[in-house]
């Protein structure tokens, strides 16, 4: 069974959109948070402008300028910490936090960025075949990805290292041919710590095939250093696009893949490897979860729960049960919330609390507007 206890607005701040969090417990029992801040343009308008209202529901996820930013809270969730912004890429803008807190105390920081283009270069980028993202009518200007990254915090949190791309993604294309190769994919999801390996997803475009793809990054010193493994998940007849997929060490130590669909009617589909990621059997629907992403937390009693963005009327975060290996689901799915005001939302990540409650951190849209961190008690039992 799994009880709501009470919602918490964990960071919101009407010039900045906020979203994609992630969360860790610091050995000392405080909770990090981090996530990614970004300039809100809606800010700048009167509420009552014709242009506000329909800027209010519409999606924005690329700011020349976004950021990531960091908050330690207590157990009552009380923040212990101003916001701190993280030291940025001078090139380009910082995305989505991934954090993993590894068995040697250090912390795995993944994430990725985007390269913004004025539009004057378009033309002559195109024709050297770059691929760009975004529009200048609804982002401000084109952008390039450029590239999944790795950074380090070696003091609980508090200094990190620098930005640390990562190899080349085989059988992707050059960022900038000839120039900057792939650098391994987008990095938005999950990363595991299996004995002396860290095992990290992304996802990227690969020129075989022509929807997106999911794959695997190894170290084997603890995050210092990266190779590539293998492909996770790849749809063979090229009509289903893999994104986002979040790992989990399952009881009968395999490693799960939840992965991201479009084309898939927003079904979950789930992979798994019994060899360390070195092979991964063919991934599968999973019919009982509608939404995106996911993100699965091992429970101090052995089995899984996952919560996910819900991005249908009524917009909110949804979770379920699944027993220890991910085979099959326990109970009925829960509502954690169905008050959002519009499809632009989720993005949860939990984390099991020292009284075995379950925080879950999410971004948020209510009536006015303001995309904010939230987060949800769950009692669980």
């Amino acid at each position: 069974m799994i009880r709501k206890i009470k919602d918490y607005i964990l960071y919101k701040n009407s010039k900045y959109y906020s979203a994609f969090p992630s969360l860790i417990l610091s050995p000392d029992n405080t909770i990090l948070l981090m996530f990614r801040r970004a300039r809100d343009i809606r800010n700048l308008l009167n509420k009552e402008d014709e242009e506000y209202l329909h800027l209010k529901k519409m999606v924005d996820h690329i700011d020349s300028r976004s950021h990531l930013l960091k908050i330690s809270f207590d157990q009552q969730l009380q923040a212990i910490s101003e916001p701190e912004i993280l030291s940025i890429d001078p090139e380009a803008a910082d995305q989505d936090a991934s954090l993993l807190l590894l068995s040697n105390g250090n912390i795995l920081l993944s994430s990725f960025t985007w390269y913004p283009v004025h539009s004057r270069l378009y033309k002559a980028l195109i024709a050297n075949n770059v691929t760009l993202h975004g529009h200048p009518e609804s982002t401000g200007c084109y952008y390039i990805f450029w590239g999944g990254l790795t950074r380090l915090s070696y003091d609980n949190g508090t200094s990190w290292s620098k930005h640390k791309y990562l190899p080349e993604l085989p059988g992707a294309k050059d960022i900038i041919p000839g120039l900057r190769p792939s650098h391994g994919g987008v990095a938005t999801g999950q990363a595991i710590e299996i004995g002396n390996e860290l095992f990290l997803p992304v996802y990227l475009h690969l020129d075989a095939y022509k929807t997106d793809t999911c794959h695997l990054y190894v170290s084997q010193d603890g995050g210092e250093n990266w190779q590539y493994r293998s492909i996770i998940a790849a749809d063979q007849k090229q009509s289903i696009h893999f994104q986002e997929p979040s790992l989990i060490h399952c009881e009968n130590n395999n490693i799960m893949a939840f992965i991201r669909t479009r084309g898939a009617g927003d079904h979950l589909y789930t992979a798994v490897s019994n060899d360390l990621g070195k092979s991964w059997e063919e991934a599968r629907q999973r019919e009982e979860v509608i939404g995106h992403p996911t993100h699965p937390l091992k429970l101090k009693d052995g089995r899984i729960f996952i919560c996910y963005g819900y991005r249908h009327k009524p917009y909110g975060i949804r979770g379920r049960l699944m027993d220890g290996n991910g085979n099959e689901f326990i109970g009925n799915e829960i509502i954690i919330r169905d008050d959002g005001d519009c499809a632009d939302l989720g993005y949860p990540w939990a984390i099991q609390l020292p009284n075995d409650n379950i925080l879950v951190a999410y971004y948020f849209t209510q009536a006015d507007g303001v995309r904010h961190i939230a987060g949800t008690i769950l009692d669980i039992s």
